[in-house]
């Protein structure tokens, strides 16, 4: 099988036409989906999260169910985090899940998008995004205005694709389901096929673009990417006065 070009007229055209929010038909199956991955990824990934900082305010950009958000506030008393999501039914899953995790206090969810981030400058000890990069259609928007919100100093990091399908999940999908989620598991198999993940390559031309510069790609289970925002030429200046 040929690899799927996203530079083609055809490939731009049809991903011109998918959403990049998960549309609300097909937020309960994935929800099952991502609460079954708590264990297998969710915890590691809070795991690296909260070995890097300890306190202050994350943001989580493409939250879904906010299984991510609750596992670091489980980890760390002294964060609070943000989860943000452009479909409004996973963001009710999301507030539901940190609710009845009595994290109420220190874990909420809004409905918003990544290219426009309603965050004051400079307010985020941390960003954090997982398995959303590949489905951003325009990656650079979204990654300055990470950077906006972001402290100098600190760190964004952007974690793609995101291993949630467990050995369980394939039994669920195996099962007879629902028609709804049958037409959300067709949904997701159409248009994952559309946005595969960025190369490493691309993700470094990517990086290039944005207000970050520099970067690094690190690959394992899935492709990290670390970015670093660092004070501007001219508050350096002021600073060495």
């Amino acid at each position: 099988m040929a690899m799927w070009r996203r530079d083609t007229s055809r490939s731009r055209f049809l991903r011109s036409l998918i959403p990049e929010r998960i549309p609300s038909f097909a937020a309960r199956l994935y929800e099952r989906i991502a609460r079954g991955a708590i264990k297998t990824y969710y915890t590691e990934v809070a795991e690296l999260v909260t070995a890097h900082i300890s306190r202050g305010l994350v943001l989580d950009v493409g939250t879904g169910p906010g299984y991510l958000p609750i596992e670091i506030a489980k980890r760390a008393p002294q964060i609070t985090v943000v989860g943000i999501d452009s479909s409004k039914a996973l963001v009710r899953i999301a507030q539901r899940n940190a609710d009845s995790e009595g994290l109420s206090d220190r874990v909420r969810f809004l409905k918003s998008d990544g290219k426009r981030l309603d965050f004051a400058h400079d307010s985020y000890d941390f960003v954090i995004s997982t398995g959303s990069l590949h489905a951003w259609k325009r990656p650079v928007l979204v990654i300055n205005e990470c950077y906006s919100v972001l402290k100098v100093g600190r760190e964004a990091w952007l974690l793609d694709p995101a291993q949630i399908m467990t050995t369980e999940t394939q039994q669920l999908l195996g099962r007879s389901l629902k028609a709804v989620d049958r037409l959300a598991y067709w949904w997701g198999s159409f248009t994952s096929r559309l946005t595969p993940p960025y190369t490493v390559r691309e993700i470094e031309e990517i990086i290039r673009r944005t207000k970050f510069e520099k970067g690094t790609v690190e690959e394992g289970k899935w492709l990290t990417v670390k970015l670093r925002k660092n004070a501007s030429p001219a508050t350096q200046a002021l600073d060495g006065v």
